[in-house]
């Protein structure tokens, strides 16, 4: 039988204060994530992930080789589009392309908060205590890992001339997804995309602060986080089989 977490109990300063709690969501989850459900922060974390995704998008958007990503569309639908309609639509993905700027740094914050309310309201379903403001300070910190994951998309992106967008996904091979040709088997190629090590990474650290701020066994958390986890890369699968 499983007991609940049990609480470990104060921590230190450094290990409370904002980039104390960055680095200790590294070195030592458990006495930060615990620090995070007594007293929720997200400044720090939200901060880091704002700036790397603005970085990205400077390095990304000027090597985006939009013409190859619209024929390779094209041609998936069977699809044949004259010159001259191909380049229009290229045109106007590069006009375009300067919002990306804007999603860049909107998007930590906005899937942050659509994250962490998704866990909450899921949590509170089953009757157990724990605040939106706690649901969001654990989230934001838990997806840290992924960080690294966008430091390294950055490094293979920045020796590119010209990048597919189609092939981003593949570029880092931190999961088995570069092994299945994305053409040939687009559903298995997005199944083993989801086996990702800094998304189990992110997986762990979730169902540690969960558990923490909800008071519950780690192994309820993990069920409720688990199941969430499981209807989107099901669902993302499922979107693949549609477009495809």
């Amino acid at each position: 039988m499983e007991t609940p977490p049990v609480d470990s109990g104060p921590v230190g300063e450094s290990a409370a204060s904002p980039v104390g709690r960055v680095v200790g969501t590294f070195v030592s989850p458990g006495p930060t994530f615990a620090s995070i459900a007594r007293r929720p922060g997200w400044i720090a974390p939200l901060l880091l992930s704002t700036v790397l995704s603005v970085v990205l998008s400077a390095v990304l958007l000027p090597r985006m080789d939009f013409e190859a990503a619209v024929r390779e569309r094209l041609a998936e639908r069977g699809e044949t589009v004259s010159e001259e309609r191909i380049e229009k639509i290229v045109s106007a993905q590069k006009r375009y392309a300067g919002f990306g700027y804007v999603w860049a740094t909107c998007a930590p914050a906005l899937v942050s908060l659509a994250v962490a309310g998704i866990f909450w309201l899921s949590f509170k379903a089953f009757g157990w205590e724990l605040s939106y403001r706690q649901s969001f300070g654990v989230t934001t910190h838990a997806f840290l890992p992924t960080l690294f994951a966008s430091l390294l998309l950055i490094f293979f992106v920045g020796r590119l001339e010209r990048v597919n967008p189609a092939d981003l996904d593949d570029l880092v091979k931190s999961n088995p997804g570069f092994l299945v040709d994305r053409h040939a088997n687009p559903v298995l190629h997005s199944l083993v995309q989801s086996i990702d090590v800094f998304s189990i990474w992110a997986f762990a650290l979730l169902v540690l602060g969960f558990a923490l701020a909800a008071k519950v066994t780690r192994g309820k958390a993990a069920a409720v986080i688990g199941t969430l986890w499981a209807v989107y890369v099901l669902g993302k699968a499922g979107l693949t089989a549609v477009f495809s």
